[in-house]
């Protein structure tokens, strides 16, 4: 998935992009997937930026059933992209450590899975005997004139894709774009979750239907017309973000998982300054490795 994102990616000028692997880059933490780097312009300035990447989520599709107030009943497809809380925890403590600008979730909106799981769905509930599906199908073959069951299935899957990205496209402003591709959506905004992400128990779930959490978005990359786009405005912010109080408690030898302090620690293999709460936490900092 990555391959595809980051070949992308990279033959635009102002980003590079690189996969991590446990292996590589292991710090006694989850890596994340993937490192991208943006060299943002704003004002005749160029910062870089550097944002750690993963897309590790379990994809689920739902069919929500309804009765409208007039009665009739209804079905609208909905996909959710669900991530666990304790996997994004572990990469953020590599992210924040490695003083990287913060962490992006990447998910992919592909329109023809959409359509085919969507369409296969409603078959299947209709096949299995669903009242509330077979209303739905035979009314809507009936209303559009479909020869069969199986085109009233489709026009409701390609109904409710677009109907979704219709939503996100005027909420982002992207709207001679197709909607299709990659969108990298931060976990936080001004050291908060970023408004949008629905977090129930352990999972951190991307709605589709949310259109707020897509203004939000940091880069768009469209597949099918194979153009990036990123939000200079997300991407340009001077607002206090987890990269600078990281730095200020690194400054304080302060431990920027915990807030315990930190202590000089030699063993056979170097020095370095870990955490006075190990075993509880983890941290460690190599002095001759720059983290600024």
């Amino acid at each position: 998935m990555l391959d595809e994102l980051f070949s992308i990616m990279t033959k635009n000028i102002h980003f590079n992009a690189t996969q991590l692997s446990e292996k590589t880059w292991n710090q006694n933490w989850k890596v994340p997937e993937g490192l991208i780097s943006i060299i943002g312009i704003k004002n005749g300035k160029k910062p870089v930026f550097y944002y750690g990447v993963t897309n590790a989520y379990k994809k689920e599709y739902e069919l929500k059933k309804g009765i409208s107030p007039s009665g009739s009943r209804f079905i609208n497809a909905r996909v959710y992209y669900k991530f666990d809380r304790h996997d994004i925890i572990e990469k953020e403590k590599y992210v924040a450590a490695n003083a990287f600008n913060g962490l992006l979730l990447c998910i992919k909106v592909d329109k023809d899975e959409f359509v085919n799981i969507t369409k296969r769905m409603l078959l299947d509930g209709y096949k299995s005997g669903d009242e509330h599906i077979i209303e739905v199908l035979e009314t809507t073959r009936d209303r559009n004139m479909f020869d069969t069951i199986e085109e009233s299935a489709l026009f409701i899957a390609n109904r409710d894709y677009n109907w979704l990205i219709g939503k996100i496209k005027n909420a982002t402003r992207l709207l001679r774009f197709s909607g299709q591709g990659y969108w990298l959506l931060p976990l936080k905004t001004k050291l908060e979750i970023t408004s949008g992400f629905i977090i129930k128990g352990n999972e951190l779930i991307v709605n589709l239907e949310n259109v707020e959490l897509f203004k939000n978005y940091l880069v768009y990359v469209d597949t099918k017309e194979n153009v990036v786009r990123y939000n200079p405005n997300r991407l340009c912010n001077r607002g206090v973000f987890l990269v600078d109080e990281v730095r200020k408690m690194i400054n304080e030898n302060v431990c920027p998982w915990c807030g315990s302090k930190l202590r000089v620690v030699r063993t056979k293999k170097g020095e370095f300054l870990g955490c006075t709460s190990y075993p509880n936490c983890l941290y460690r900092r190599f002095p001759n490795k720059n983290t600024q």
